[in-house]
Order: structure tokens, then C-alpha cells, then sequence
């Protein structure tokens, strides 16, 4: 399976940066020089300053409208550089990484997932974003909110990561970033390693593909992870990857349409009869009823990995909060914006031009 990583804006860029390391394809997009040239991973050539013209490099300052007009600008360039990077071979699935809350990220990912769906018809185009947290004030969240309408009319799925998870450590806040930016790679970069990887059960990459066609939805990664000699109950261990405890995103997965398992390790500890007794739980929990599997033994792995994908989520408390607390805000600003045009309208009313107290000067 062939996918391409392409981060947009500062948080999208470094989420990207990630994925290079571990030898994934990837592409970084930005409107801050500084920004691209703080990435470690990804290769020169493959990142791309956008909206020169505009902000001279130095970023929007989390104004997704300087954002969206910057990536319009320079889609023809960045179109061009994707297409040079697939050549002749087809891409899968396409992962925007970026931050909800931006400016670039926010503004950008929508033009250019619209314009991926449209030249790229067969492939996926799935958006991973990261949420902002409350701390960070209403405009993040305004932005955040927006472009979740947006991208729900665009994308196939939307990969949503509630970066409130961060404040469950003790870390500071740097390394709760880092933390959280780790784990997103580390999910998806085990849950594509075993995809057409042969194995007792095998998911091939039509079944992530399925999965991940989800109308627009919200879909979530859960992961657990344990040594093969701590591990009492596989069974245990395979439902704490789809419990609030593996998951990042406040999401009722009763709701989810579909489900994806791919379970990894010992084959003296992967007993079918535990497995198929969590993966029993799970299909009766979400309301789509249907979960793909993967099952891939492995005498030289010592750990048990289980990596759990569910999509066609409509119910999640996280991002509920997030539109919700926008449009409070939006018909309380729009409101009072209102009230102020009234109030000057009605204080300027009566007052009369130049030309009625200065008749005749100037001729």
C-alpha cells in the first residue's frame, strides 16, 4: 500500500516530519521559512514555501483566510510537485497532517484536499488534524470548527486527535506535543506496516481503503501495546486499544460504522478464542456491525501490539464542544456587531455634509 504524508502549517510539518523518519513518503507545505527549515527529516527539496507574495515567508499568524489564499496561489506548484513525487505509480490513500487551530493548516488543507480529490479521483484523501486545546482561546477554536465543516464536504475521513489528551501527563508542554505528534506517527505508521503484510488473517489494502471511505465522517486510531510476558488477558488488552484509555479523540464509538483490528505478536499468545471474544464484543458495540481483521503471528516479536482504526463516527464529545462553543460565539460577535452599526447609525443620524455648512467656498 503507497501513501504519501503531506503536512501543511507548523503542526502539519512536524506531524510530517515524523512520518520521514520512519521512512514514509512526505511532503511539507508552509508559509513560514523558519518553520520548514526547523524540520530534521524531510528532504530540502520537498518543502514547499507557499504565499510568498503574501506574507513574505514569515507565516499568517493563524489567520486561515491568508492561509487559504496563500496555498490558491501556489496550488498549480504544489500540484506539480506531488505529481513529480507519484510519478507513474498509483497512491492509495493521501494523509494531510495539520493543526485545526492555524492559520495555514486550517486555511490550506481544505484547497488542497478538494484539489487532490479532483486529480486524484481513485485515491483517498484522508485529513488528520490536531484539535486545539480550550486554553488556547476562541479563535483556534472558530478556525477548528470551520474547518471541520469544510473538510467534511471534502475528505474521506477525518482523523480528528483532541490535543486535550496532552494535559492527562505530568509532561511539560513541549514534550506533551511531542508526545502526542509521536503517537499519531507511531499508530498510523503500525497500522500501514501490516496492511499486505501475509499473516494468519491478512488485511489487504482494500480493506483500509473501505474502512477509510467514510462520507466525510470522523474516524479514530486506538492502540495498545504490551510485553508478551505482562500480558494476562490478549482479550483485555485488545479492548483497552478501543476504550477512552487508547484512544485520542472523546468519541461514542457506538456510533462508528466500521471497524479495523490488526493484532501483533507471539503466536503462543494470540489464542483465538480470545481474540475473537474482544472482537465479538466490538462488532456487537458499533452500530455499522462490520470489522475487518488482521491477525500476523510473529515467533521473534516479544511484545503484543494491537493497532485498532474506527470510521463513520458522527458522535464525539470533543468535537461537539468545539462547533458548539463557535457558533455561541459567532451569533454572540455577530449580534454585537449589530448592536454597534445601530448604535452608530442612530449617533450619526441628522448630521449634515460639508457642501450644507459651507455653501459656496471653494468655487
Amino acid at each position: 500500500m503507497r501513501a504519501l504524508i503531506i503536512g501543511v502549517g507548523q503542526c502539519g510539518t512536524k506531524i510530517a516530519d515524523l512520518f520521514a523518519l520512519v521512512d514514509f513518503e512526505a511532503l511539507a507545505i508552509n508559509t513560514s521559512r523558519g518553520d520548514l527549515d526547523y524540520l530534521k527529516h524531510i528532504p530540502h527539496e520537498r518543502r514547499i514555501l507557499i504565499g510568498e507574495g503574501l506574507t513574505g515567508g514569515k507565516g499568517v499568524n493563524a489567520n486561515p483566510l491568508l492561509g487559504r489564499e496563500a496555498m490558491k496561489r501556489d496550488l498549480p506548484m504544489v500540484m506539480r510537485k506531488i505529481g513529480s513525487i507519484i510519478g507513474y505509480e498509483d497512491i492509495d490513500v493521501f494523509f494531510l497532517t495539520f493543526g485545526f487551530g492555524g492559520g495555514t493548516g486550517a486555511g490550506g488543507t481544505p484547497v488542497l484536499a478538494e484539489a487532490l480529490k479532483e486529480e486524484y479521483p481513485d485515491s483517498l484523501v484522508v485529513a488528520i488534524g490536531a484539535l486545539p486545546l480550550r486554553e488556547e482561546g476562541i479563535r483556534p477554536t472558530i478556525n477548528a470548527a470551520i474547518t471541520i465543516d469544510k473538510l467534511s464536504k471534502i475528505a474521506d475521513s477525518i482523523i480528528a486527535i483532541d490535543n486535550n489528551k496532552l494535559k492527562e501527563s505530568g509532561d511539560d508542554i513541549t514534550k506533551a506535543y511531542e508526545r502526542i505528534n509521536y503517537t499519531i506517527v507511531e499508530r498510523i505508521a503500525s497500522l500501514l506496516a501490516l496492511v499486505d503484510v501475509p499473516g494468519e488473517q491478512t488485511l489487504d489494502a482494500s480493506d483500509l481503503k473501505f474502512v477509510l471511505k467514510a462520507f466525510g465522517s470522523f474516524a479514530t486510531i486506538g492502540y495498545a501495546k504490551a510485553d508478551a510476558n505482562k500480558v494476562k488477558s490478549l482479550s483485555r488488552l485488545i479492548m483497552k486499544s478501543f476504550e477512552n484509555e487508547g484512544l485520542y479523540l472523546d468519541a461514542n464509538i457506538e456510533s462508528a460504522l466500521y471497524g479495523l483490528v490488526a493484532i501483533h505478536g507471539p503466536p503462543e499468545l494470540l489464542k483465538a478464542t480470545e481474540i475473537f471474544e474482544a472482537l465479538d464484543y466490538l462488532t456487537n458495540k458499533i452500530r455499522g456491525k462490520q470489522i475487518f481483521r488482521g491477525f500476523y503471528p510473529d515467533p521473534r516479536e516479544r511484545e503484543v501490539e494491537v493497532v485498532t482504526l474506527l470510521s463513520g463516527i458522527y458522535e464525539s464529545k470533543s468535537i461537539e464542544e468545539i462547533v458548539l462553543t463557535a457558533k455561541r460565539y459567532a451569533q454572540s460577535f455577530m449580534k454585537a456587531k449589530k448592536e454597534a452599526e445601530a448604535k452608530k447609525k442612530k449617533l450619526l443620524s441628522g448630521l449634515p455634509d460639508f457642501d450644507d455648512i459651507y455653501p459656496g467656498d471653494g468655487e
